[in-house]
């Protein structure tokens, strides 16, 4: 047996063994059935699933919450558009999670690998270069700086593929001669700049991509996400770069790319797949923050943390807190579970992955 599919197949026993990462897998399997099952469990009443319908009779009877019924199982919230189903909400909420958990992980995890791993594997000035920008967006608090992007953002951003073409040139440029400071301009290099100059000026292709309010937000916390990542991932490749076998590779002919993507990043990933399997959790609750500030979903949208705030107006006493409990304990409880699923399950892969442990 190969030793790489019998480290797989040790790690996957381990993963079985672990009461946490059975436990994280159950819930999170249960969200992602709730999430498959959305339009059976709660049939979608327009084109757009995750704008929830309001009952409008409802309303005209009373505008406050309802407790559950046969007709609303966990209840209703009210407002001024009308009474909300907290079923609905919850169950395409799920969906909504998922969304916002794992894309924004995903996004900034790449952007955090490819900037962590430039640094770290050829140093110099552009290490210092990309070390001192994450240093600049590290220094702002988190969820300050994303509600202050996710309000700042337009609804919809011109983009001109000519400049993106002339910018992404230049960067590539420049990077290689941050890499490579004895290299000198070649023939490609010119023709490249001289086209998308050309481009730029002849030939512009605008397009406007439109942003919803909750893509702002995903946009927002992506951007203060990555920096994390990318400090984990220099670090990891910094203690790796100077191993046996990577100087073995180097001296053996093969590429940087080839370098990195078979020795290094296999040998440091780890760590940064466990932060980012407790940072989905994490993610979430931010969202949450500031759709509770107002700051998240577009009204009326199927998402757990605008349940919680829309229940703000229905809780201002102590016997409306008891009366209306529902409309932020049932909402609340899937967030909870959501993120302790998730943390779950990254506790247990951080003694699964960790080298230092999982051999005990």
């Amino acid at each position: 047996m190969r030793p790489r599919i019998a480290e797989w197949r040790f790690m996957l026993k381990r993963i079985r063994q672990s009461s946490l990462a059975v436990a994280g897998l159950l819930i999170l399997l249960a969200f992602v059935a709730i999430a498959v099952l959305a339009p059976v469990l709660a049939p979608p009443y327009s084109s757009d699933p995750f704008i929830v319908p309001a009952d409008r009779l409802l309303a005209a009877v009373t505008p406050s919450p309802t407790p559950p019924t046969t007709a609303h199982i966990f209840g209703t919230i009210g407002s001024d558009q009308g009474q909300f189903d907290l079923y609905y909400i919850c169950i395409w909420g799920t969906i909504t999670a998922f969304r916002v958990g794992v894309l924004v992980v995903a996004a900034s995890l790449l952007i955090g690998l490819i900037i962590g791993t430039a640094a770290a594997f050829y140093g110099g000035i552009l290490d210092e270069v990309l070390m001192r920008f994450t240093d600049v967006i590290i220094a702002f608090p988190t969820l300050v700086l994303a509600m202050v992007l996710a309000i700042a953002f337009p609804g919809s951003i011109p983009i001109n593929f000519s400049m993106v073409m002339l910018a992404v040139s230049l960067i590539v440029m420049f990077a290689l001669l941050a890499i490579r400071p004895d290299r000198r301009l070649m023939l490609v290099d010119l023709l490249i700049i001289v086209f998308s100059l050309y481009s730029v000026f002849s030939f512009p292709l605008n397009v406007q991509l439109g942003l919803s309010q909750l893509d702002k937000v995903l946009f927002a916390i992506t951007i203060v996400g990555w920096p994390g990542y990318a400090r984990v991932i220099r670090g990891e490749i910094m203690r790796v770069k100077n191993e046996d076998y990577v100087e073995a590779s180097k001296a053996s002919g093969s590429s940087d790319f080839r370098t990195i993507i078979k020795h290094i990043l296999p040998n440091s990933i780890y760590p940064i797949l466990i932060v980012a399997t407790l940072d989905i959790g994490s993610i979430v609750l931010t969202t949450a923050a500031l759709a509770f500030i107002g700051v998240g979903a577009p009204v009326n949208y199927a998402d757990w943390g605008q349940a919680i705030s829309r229940a703000q107006s229905w809780i201002s006493s102590a016997d409306l807190i008891i009366k209306n409990m529902h409309v932020f304990v049932i909402p609340g409880l899937f967030i909870v579970f959501f993120v302790v699923g998730w943390n779950l399950l990254g506790d247990a892969l951080r003694d699964v992955l960790d080298p230092m442990m999982r051999r005990r």
